[in-house]
């Protein structure tokens, strides 16, 4: 109960830390706006991405069939070049919005500060879309994928000897062994 306490002791002290600092900096303006549209924004951008790409086995409860296996190949690579190319831009632009403070001004620098916060926020909303969809499309097709997440599933595994961290189906109740702990 105590490492919990801490937990979300620390977890509230980093957020009031990072809300603080974002106040200070004179971009403030572009960011609240841009962290408010930022889940809207990736989740429509991720639907009109499944939709492009045809990749709808990832809302359904069943395995991915042959086809979907077939295509899924090709379609991780045009996804993690999608967010390889949003990254870049995003941080591009997030670049030149601290570097350019925004002002209700209408002025030429501040109407390009506010471009760049439009088209770093349009970015950033496509980076995340994209990861997202190769992550819960990788998942479909190995429970242990991408690498990150089998890091991270095997360490809990390792820590807590559940079989549920490793993806697998659980075993029927008459095949079951119980493990030995010692």
């Amino acid at each position: 109960m105590l490492e919990l306490l801490f937990l979300v002791a620390l977890v509230s002290w980093a957020v009031i830390s990072a809300f603080e600092f974002l106040a200070a900096l004179p971009a403030g303006p572009a960011i609240v706006p841009a962290l408010i549209a930022l889940p809207v924004l990736a989740a429509l951008r991720a639907r009109m991405i499944v939709r492009a790409r045809q990749l709808d086995f990832i809302d359904r409860s069943r395995r991915p069939i042959p086809p979907e296996r077939f295509f899924w190949p090709s379609n991780r690579r045009h996804l993690l070049r999608r967010a390889a190319a949003a990254s870049a831009l995003a941080v591009l632009m997030w670049t030149l919005v601290l570097l350019r403070p925004q002002r209700l001004e209408p002025d030429a620098a501040s109407l390009a500060a506010w471009l760049a916060a439009l088209a770093g926020t349009l970015a950033a909303a496509e980076l995340i879309a994209a990861l997202a969809i190769h992550l819960r499309a990788s998942q479909r097709f190995d429970p242990l994928g991408p690498g990150l997440v089998g890091l991270l599933r095997r360490g809990l595994y390792r820590l807590s000897d559940n079989h549920e961290f490793l993806g697998e189906e659980p075993l029927p109740r008459e095949k079951r062994q119980r493990e030995s702990v010692y």
